[in-house]
């Protein structure tokens, strides 16, 4: 794990210390290190480090290829058109143990971790009357939810793998030769993590975690686990009763995303968009999923161009090349770094289609096909009733159009439900991919999975 944020602490304390010529040298013992918790000791410190747990998230390798890029590719949601070596490998379901990108998204996200474990372990401690307790008791669980969050990603894609729970600031080897636990023990943390955000914070902006974003990771977490009655529980807690999704536009039914100012702006769409849009284009829809979409569908229009057709979303009039993605669409602030357009992590609309397939699997198909209408129905799309028979293909559809280049679903999707033999080329041993040989160099400890090239 980085050392760097241990600095990034330490440095805001140089200017703590008054001048030499006030201090009696006689009474001062030598010291080659400055306790962390010093610096943090009052709101605007501890607010600081709380900010610094987002703004890991913010970071390109976790962002594009952590939540996006790498799954997309790895599926037949989309193809790779960039000329980054390593993401081909992805691409092309080759992925090695010395993969520069996917070291980057392994070590970047224990990086929020150990960022969280700063927090959990430093506020309680912050001595500050306009700091209350509630304050730090919302810092704490925002930090746990975020810790939670990447261990999700971490051990879906990678795994057993090592569960760090306090922060790491030292690089002796009983501090950072860690083995792998097994995954079962990574959910059991997410899961007691969630819980107590859940418990702990309130409704409130979708770009700051809330109690309801804490609910509605629990809900993904238990359909993952095939656990249908608390994954239905837990998506109903999060909707509330009575919930209507046609209260809410295609892609405004945000429950929890990263949030972007113009100064620290998102620059997904320089990735997604063509040359002609002043992009990059390394991720692109592939046919597949292209032809995937029924007749009439309005989500076709908001999601993707296809190519042959204007360029207006990004002011031009000229027929697209080729298709590209529309779901980070504010093209010149994209290009320029300023974009505020939201990583949607987590919407109502996966939410009810979480509460579609727990239904499904406990033979509650009228409640179910309820449910998925709903999604249909905004879609523009007519009713579908679900049964034994078709309901699995009926829901996966769903989420394959709802939910495209929003984050790894598609992926995950297939592997959790044993159908990755859509992936053109898929073999068993893709289900998980290697953690990076760097690691398993210097730590003895740590044992590789059993992935295609490892």
């Amino acid at each position: 794990m980085k050392k760097y944020f241990i600095y990034l602490l330490i440095a805001p304390l140089i200017w703590m210390f008054p001048a030499c010529d006030s201090i009696d040298l006689e009474t001062v013992r030598p010291q080659n290190s400055i306790p962390v918790s010093a610096g943090i000791n009052d709101k605007k410190t501890a607010d600081a480090l709380l900010n610094g747990v987002y703004d890991g998230l913010q970071d390109g390798t976790v962002l594009f290829d952590g939540f996006l890029a790498l799954a997309q590719i790895y599926s037949d949601e989309a193809i790779f058109t960039g000329t980054f070596p390593t993401r081909f490998e992805f691409a092309t379901l080759n992925v090695q143990t010395s993969n520069g990108t996917n070291a980057g998204v392994f070590t970047d996200f224990y990086d929020v971790i150990n960022r969280a474990n700063n927090v959990i372990e430093l506020i309680p401690a912050v001595e500050d009357i306009s700091y209350t307790e509630e304050d730090k008791s919302s810092a704490v669980a925002q930090a746990r939810f975020l810790r939670a969050l990447s261990y999700f990603y971490l051990t879906n894609y990678y795994g057993d793998i090592p569960l760090v729970l306090t922060p790491t600031r030292s690089v002796a080897p009983d501090v950072i030769n860690l083995p792998n636990d097994p995954q079962s023990a990574i959910y059991a943390q997410v899961i007691d993590d969630l819980k107590f955000a859940e418990k702990t914070l309130a409704a409130g902006d979708p770009l700051t975690v809330t109690g309801t974003a804490a609910s509605a990771l629990l809900a993904r977490v238990y359909l993952y686990q095939q656990n249908w009655d608390n994954a239905l529980a837990q998506a109903n807690t999060a909707l509330g009763d009575g919930f209507d999704l046609s209260q809410f536009g295609y892609m405004e039914d945000l429950v929890y995303g990263i949030g972007f100012t113009p100064t620290d702006g998102n620059v997904l769409n320089f990735w997604y968009s063509p040359a002609e849009c002043g992009g990059r284009h390394d991720v692109e829809p592939s046919p597949k999923f292209l032809a995937s979409y029924e007749e009439g569908d309005l989500r076709k229009a908001l999601s993707v161009l296809e190519a042959g057709q204007p360029m207006t979303p990004c002011g031009l009039t000229d027929p697209a090349l080729v298709p590209f993605v529309l779901k980070y669409d504010d093209f010149a602030a994209g290009i320029s770094g300023t974009a505020t357009d939201p990583l949607m992590l987590i919407r109502h609309a996966e939410l009810v289609l979480i509460a579609a397939e727990a239904l499904a699997n406990l033979g509650q198909f009228e409640m179910a096909s309820t449910w998925l209408n709903q999604i249909r129905t905004r879609a523009g799309l007519p009713d579908v009733t679900l049964d034994a028979s078709n309901f699995m293909d009926l829901i996966l559809q769903e989420r394959l159009i709802e939910l495209s280049f929003e984050g790894a679903h598609r992926f995950l999707d297939l592997r959790r439900t044993g159908r990755t033999d859509e992936i053109e080329g898929y073999r068993p041993c893709n289900d998980i991919w290697p953690i990076p040989q760097r690691e398993i160099d210097r730590n003895p400890n740590l044992t590789q999975n059993n992935c295609c090239n490892c």
